[in-house]
């Protein structure tokens, strides 16, 4: 971890565009080291979509990228507890589906299991990581809802100009991580390359607490131990790509076997998943006349593997092996048109999904998907302050779904589809005044069903494959303050508010199941609308403060009397972190500590909200020092004060003196969370 904790201002908290202030895409290209905070106040004030970027040289090597993101506005995560436990994210309310995952520029969150479990991915394997809230950038997937979250690789030497970064460390419960990565340049400085092979597991034998599936009844109460709940992964990522970006490919494999340990009251101590990923790309770009023409390709292999002999899951014995093959393309053009910049483009992309049960029961099941997307955009500058962008995205897809393996429809054929999907959407940026801009955008989104959504994993989903496109109108707007001057001793300042709204048809939810898993469900029409609160700033260049606010309103629009009106699944109508960072140069040493807090609302598991994650408030903490010669040493803690009850609401209570009663901390009913732990991590760069 480098010890430049006082630029963490600007990596939780300010708003940025993966497209340059005149709409050229830069996301998805090998990043330019450049200074942090000026970069970032820029491309704040001056781009369009909401956007928070996230530099892994600012948090811990050990911080999964779903850990990092979590600290950002309008994000909340589900955890199945634990270091390197499966992680999602939810953005503005949406279900993980909703949010496009991709890495440098390939939507893998479109194809695979990496639509949920962001655990895996270590942060530091990357660069930089970007999150939009709402609306993106057409060629990055156009959502309007959950956004898109792209992770982008950093190529030839790191921000102080070194080539080698090792990293290692150790924590409660048998966490630990050893990392070397390599970066350098090439042919006289005409290639970058980077490369990064990592290795991390835990064994996740901590305590919970555990009311023995008698809410009224303490006197059953104990603490019982976390099993099964080891895994082990391997990561190895290489990427070169031409220093003028006209060319760049890359290949990733990640390895990871890891236990199932099933929930509080049902649990698996034998069940087991592995997970195969592999991803290759190749992109390039080059001049044509007043514009540019770029190209992508890429293929992306995964194969899982569920042993459930025993039948804990809940779902009977499963020994099953799934794989996944999607490949696909795209070109985008850019121009100047009529003194405007414009762009078009062309993706095509097939998926094919094959689960074989290994016991010979039944056959092998096969499902595809092929499709294709036409989009086009157009940066109109209306006067010296005021840039309106409108932008079209339509998709066409062919889905032939794979059976159903479980429930009262299982094995029988489900007819193919086609989908047509408009996503129509203005975009607009005022410069109001040399710090101050507001920003906003509307339209219409639609999204397909993820493979995972529709196939399911059957170790942690189940998947749906009579599942519908979500789709309905979004918008936002807000405005962001980020003074380029000092205001006396604080040097810096970014102030970012704005509100959302939207309404989805046939809205995709993950709901909780009997036993271990969750299946995604339509579950009818739906309003979301909400506000973002983002402030942060600097005080004589030692004392950094942040914090994020997110209140969430959400609510089902039924004919079902017991279901309208009551929020959507998985959505907590407030969120809070908060953050102080103290830095000092002790005999030439720099030296931080840091405190922070998140606090996230009620939400409930089902549509009928029967289900109850309660109320909860962690408190972290940490510090880091550099030691000389090029290392540092961090010790960070979680959950501070060793929660791991909460108070879970009884609604109708029994009596006047018993309103609720102690369950244990989760993100999910049913799967605890860790109560107080620490990680010590020494990193080395030269």
């Amino acid at each position: 971890m480098t010890m430049n904790q006082s630029r963490i201002l600007f990596a939780v908290c300010t708003a940025l565009s993966a497209r340059s202030a005149h709409g050229e895409p830069v996301a998805d290209e090998t990043i330019v080291v450049v200074d942090h905070a000026a970069r970032d106040r820029e491309r704040a004030l001056d781009d369009a979509p909401f956007v928070t970027v996230i530099h892994p040289d600012e948090h811990p090597a050990t911080t999964s990228v779903a850990d990092a993101v979590a600290t950002s506005v309008g994000v909340h995560t589900t955890s199945l507890g634990g270091f390197g436990a499966y992680e999602s994210i939810s953005v503005r309310g949406a279900s993980p589906g909703n949010t496009a995952v991709l890495i440098d520029g390939v939507p893998v969150a479109r194809i695979a299991a990496v639509t949920t479990d962001l655990g895996r991915f270590a942060l530091d394997a990357f660069g930089e990581v970007d999150l939009y809230r709402g609306a993106v950038p057409i060629e990055l997937g156009g959502a309007g809802v959950g956004g898109a979250l792209d992770l982008i690789t950093l190529l030839g030497p790191g921000p102080h100009g070194e080539t080698w970064r090792a990293s290692l460390g150790y924590g409660s419960f048998g966490a630990r991580h050893l990392r070397v990565h390599y970066g350098d340049t090439h042919l006289g400085g005409r290639l970058l390359s980077s490369t990064t092979i990592g290795y991390s597991g835990a064994r996740g034998d901590y305590t919970y607490f555990d009311d023995n599936g008698t809410l009224l009844n303490p006197h059953d109460d104990s603490y019982q131990v976390r099993k099964n709940n080891g895994f082990d992964q391997l990561d190895v990522a290489s990427r070169v790509g031409a220093t003028d970006r006209s060319l760049a490919g890359g290949l990733r494999a990640s390895y990871k076997d890891q236990g199932l340990p099933g929930s509080v009251a049902q649990p698996a101590l034998t069940a087991r998943m592995t997970t195969l990923d592999l991803l290759a790309d190749a992109r390039g770009r080059t001049a044509i006349g007043d514009g540019t023409l770029g190209g992508l390709g890429y293929v992306l292999v995964e194969s899982q593997a569920l042993h459930d002999h025993d039948g804990e899951l809940g779902l009977g014995r499963e020994d099953r092996a799934f794989l996944t093959l999607s490949g696909g393309a795209s070109s985008t053009w850019a121009t100047r048109l009529g003194g405007q910049h414009a762009s078009a483009g062309l993706e095509l992309r097939g998926d094919h999904f094959r689960d074989e049960d290994l016991d010979g029961n039944q056959g092998k099941l096969t499902g595809d998907r092929l499709g294709g997307a036409v989009m086009a955009a157009i940066d109109l500058a209306l006067g010296r302050d005021l840039v309106v962008t409108p932008a079209m995205r339509l998709e066409v897809l062919r889905t032939d779904p794979a059976a159903n393996t479980v429930g009262p429809e299982a094995l029988m054929p489900i007819p193919a589809r086609t989908d047509v999907l408009p996503s129509p959407r203005l975009t607009a940026r005022c410069a109001v005044a040399d710090d101050v801009s507001i920003k906003g955008s509307g339209g219409w989104y639609a999204r397909m069903p993820t493979l995972i959504e529709l196939f399911g994993d059957h170790g942690f989903l189940l998947g749906t494959p009579t599942l519908r496109p979500e789709h309905g109108p979004s918008g936002d707007v807000g405005v962001v303050w980020a003074p380029a001057r000092s205001i006396g001793p604080i040097d810096r300042i970014l102030v970012e508010a704005d509100g959302f709204a939207t309404q989805a048809r046939d809205t995709i939810a993950l709901i909780t199941t009997a036993g271990f898993v969750a299946r995604a469900a339509n579950i009818g029409k739906t309003e979301t609308y909400g506000g973002e609160l983002t402030a942060a700033a600097r005080l004589a260049r030692a004392l950094t403060i942040t914090a994020s606010y997110t209140r969430l309103g959400t609510q089902q629009l039924s004919a079902d009397l017991n279901l309208d009106g009551k929020p959507k699944p998985r959505s907590p109508g407030d969120v809070l972190y908060a953050r102080a960072d103290l830095e000092h140069r002790f005999a030439g040493h720099l030296a931080s500590v840091w405190l922070d807090a998140n606090y996230q609302a009620q939400s409930f598991l089902d549509p009928a909200n029967l289900g109850v994650v309660p109320a909860r408030t962690l408190v972290g903490t940490g510090a880091a020092i550099e030691l000389g010669g090029g290392t540092a040493l961090a010790l960070a803690i979680e959950n501070l004060g060793d929660a791991r009850i909460t108070q879970l609401p009884l609604d109708p209570p029994p009596s006047p003196t018993l309103t609720s009663t102690p369950t244990p901390l989760t993100d999910l009913a049913g799967f605890p969370l860790p109560g107080r732990s620490f990680y010590l991590s020494l990193s080395w760069t030269h």
